[in-house]
């Protein structure tokens, strides 16, 4: 699995790919090249995402219960 170094040197690659396909594009809304791009963008954020949130509940799983309860609420 990628670390997240690993991704957002990846990220940083796909958006620089994806701004270059938007340039060369004729047809800058329906270009299929850049919609694969801005796909390709979005789902490597939402991977990130999901990294990060994972790690955040791994955090909150070894506090007490009491203590997670009222930091949610707050």
């Amino acid at each position: 699995m990628a670390t997240m170094d690993q991704l957002k040197t990846h990220i940083a690659k796909a958006k620089t790919e994806f701004s270059d396909a938007i340039k060369n594009a004729a047809d800058k809304k329906n270009d299929l090249v850049s919609r694969q791009k801005k796909k390709k963008v979005k789902r490597l954020e939402r991977k990130v995402a999901k990294i990060s949130a994972t790690a955040k509940m791994a955090e909150e799983k070894k506090k007490p219960k009491k203590e997670r309860k009222s930091a949610a609420a707050a």
